[in-house]
């Protein structure tokens, strides 16, 4: 059986459960794996899953569980074609429901399968600090049926914690916060596994925000090579924001480089810029929360958002040249889009917030021109309409064989606690 066999066997699988079915370029297919419906199990997943070994999802709620303060879960694929999938709660995070510690940031499975995450930390309800920010691990059972164990392996202040990390050489944890510092307006740092046995993991900070900017709540830090650190700062009084790198130090214990690569100017070019994703040639995509277009969204301001791509000098001293690729209008093609993944042929996919057809947000692609003159296309895949299909995605994680993964937040008026999806585009 060839691959391209395989891959059109499996995926018939996935969808309708039969052991044989042609599967011939398929219209954009939506599948709902799971559904939270009980409070135990986690409420309003709110960040992408991330796909583990033998194709299990991982997530996390931040109400919901014990304790009403979130859970990190697992979704394992039926054992049967047809068959449901399988929920687990792995850990509950702490709190009352009022006070907690907000898990946030998409996880980090490493290939010896240990859980990496973080947390944004909690202030109590007269100012006294609850729960710390962490960046934490959870490692799976000695045998099966016992428990996960997890544990703060890097800590922050209060509300200072992680809103995302991501994994480099040698198991270096990196992340980016939206508060704390030297100047409370956020840090790139990274937690780096023990020297040696019995040590703990050592926290650095590897640059400060600078003064009256901050990390946006959908930031992220995107790996590139030579260990570059490429992330986003959200806007100003002055500014719409702006993409930044660090540059490693060429003698250890230096300090890193600094560079910001672009500022959002106008509104035009968008404002407040999210998380970042990093294509051939280096170019940079990534969307921001507002501006672009003069509709005015939520009654707010103008703009809806949009998707840009960041393309690298072409001297060294030349500067980074912004594209805007789409603007986002609300209805049909959706608002406050969440950061990007690339697919294959250099596709971009993404999803928004709200807006679409229903207004409960939507899935998209841009697809590269055709020629270095022309113009990327931009294709409305599916909208959610707030039903049993969920609305208010969050982003979207690839997977084995070109689908994309999702999570929904519950809707007012639905009963479902937001839900888990697989698309095919």
């Amino acid at each position: 059986m060839t691959n391209k066999t395989n891959k059109g066997l499996w995926l018939a699988l996935i969808w309708t459960g039969a052991g044989t079915a042609a599967w011939a370029q398929p219209a954009p297919q939506m599948k709902i794996l799971y559904t939270f419906t009980k409070r135990a199990e986690g409420v309003d997943p709110n960040n992408s899953v991330t796909v583990g070994s033998g194709g299990v999802l991982y997530g996390t709620t931040p109400a919901g569980g014990k304790y009403n303060s979130g859970v990190l879960y697992s979704l394992t694929p039926p054992v049967s074609p047809g068959g449901p999938w399988t929920e687990a709660v792995l850990a509950n995070f702490e709190g009352n429901g009022a006070t907690r510690e907000n898990p946030d940031g998409p996880l980090v499975v490493a290939t010896n399968g240990v859980i990496y995450g973080s947390t944004m930390g909690d202030y109590g309800n007269f100012g006294n600090g609850y729960f710390n920010g962490s960046v934490y691990s959870l490692r799976p059972p000695a045998a099966p049926g016992d428990p996960w164990h997890r544990t703060a392996i890097c800590s922050f202040s209060p509300q200072d914690g992680p809103l995302a990390i991501a994994m480099g050489h040698s198991g270096i944890l990196y992340g980016v916060t939206a508060e704390g510092g030297t100047t409370t307006s956020g840090v790139v740092f990274s937690c780096a596994p023990p020297a040696s046995p019995g040590d703990g993991w050592s926290e650095t900070v590897l640059y400060d925000v600078p003064s009256g900017g901050s990390t946006n709540f959908g930031a992220n830090l995107v790996l590139g090579p030579g260990g570059v650190i490429y992330s986003t700062s959200s806007s100003t009084l002055s500014n719409g924001g702006s993409a930044f790198s660090l540059t490693p130090p060429a003698t250890p214990g230096d300090t890193w480089g600094p560079a910001t690569l672009f500022d959002f100017p106008t509104t035009a070019d968008g404002t407040n810029p999210d998380g970042l994703v990093r294509g051939s040639g280096g170019v940079l995509y990534g969307t921001t929360s507002l501006g672009g277009s003069s509709t005015v969204c939520a009654g707010i301001q103008p703009g809806c958002g949009v998707v840009f791509a960041l393309a690298p000098p072409t001297s060294p001293d030349g500067a980074w040249t912004e594209t805007v690729l789409h603007s986002f209008n609300d209805t049909p093609d959706g608002a406050y889009p969440n950061p990007l993944t690339i697919g294959a042929g250099g596709v971009l996919y993404g999803s928004t917030y709200s807006g679409g057809t229903f207004g409960y947000g939507t899935l998209f692609s841009l697809t590269p021109p055709t020629s270095p003159d022309g113009s990327w296309t931009y294709a409305l895949l599916y909208s959610f309409t707030g039903g049993s299909d969920g609305g208010n995605p969050n982003g979207l994680t690839p997977g084995p064989d070109g689908l994309l993964y999702g999570t929904t937040s519950g809707v007012v008026g639905n009963p479902d606690f937001g839900t888990v999806f697989a698309f095919l585009p």
